[in-house]
């Protein structure tokens, strides 16, 4: 990328940033989060990047590239909240390695962030499937058991739920995740 085309990166994103804002919403980070700049920063390089590597004409496909854009942004922020949780333990949860009620294994081998890029390719793609087809609660369930590795009882506590309720969201999760692999 030369100096040119990142200083029209900055420029694009720096004159209408609420894909950005809209990114981190979606993904229920709230402005008062310590980190909340940061994110921003994060989404603004995955924007760039994004800029830089869409395979297509900017100028003509506007429309193609914000939707490839948001894409970006949001998983890089996205990895960025997996790659907390793994180097930070000290929230309480605990590593699924012992879990006997692992939900995703599937997308658990491809989410690797050290996977080849097809594998990357096939994971978002599965879970961001799986996500659309889930309830709010659902998609809570996702979220808590995929990023930050929680476990059933973890999850009831902060859907407020017991545990076989929070284990009757994981059956049906599963259920949806089978009808996609199918």
């Amino acid at each position: 990328m030369t100096q040119s085309d990142l200083q029209t990166a900055f420029d694009f994103i720096t004159q209408d940033d609420t894909l950005i804002y809209g990114v981190l919403k979606d993904l229920h980070v709230p402005r008062q989060r310590n980190n909340f700049a940061d994110l921003y920063q994060i989404g603004v390089i995955a924007f760039v990047e994004a800029y830089d590597h869409f395979p297509g004409n900017i100028e003509v496909e506007t429309h193609r590239f914000m939707v490839y854009a948001y894409q970006a942004v949001k998983w890089a922020i996205m990895m960025t909240f997996r790659k907390d949780n793994n180097h930070d333990k000290r929230i309480g949860f605990v590593n699924r390695t012992n879990d006997d009620d692992s939900v995703m294994d599937y997308l658990d081998q491809v989410a690797d962030p050290y996977c080849n890029p097809e594998d990357a390719a096939i994971c978002n793609d599965l879970f961001e499937r799986l996500y659309q087809v889930c309830t709010p609660r659902e998609k809570r369930f996702l979220v808590l058991r995929y990023f930050y590795n929680a476990s059933l009882k973890e999850i009831a506590a902060d859907l407020n739920i017991t545990r076989r309720t929070a284990n009757n969201i994981k059956f049906k999760v599963q259920k949806k995740f089978s009808a996609l692999l199918v």
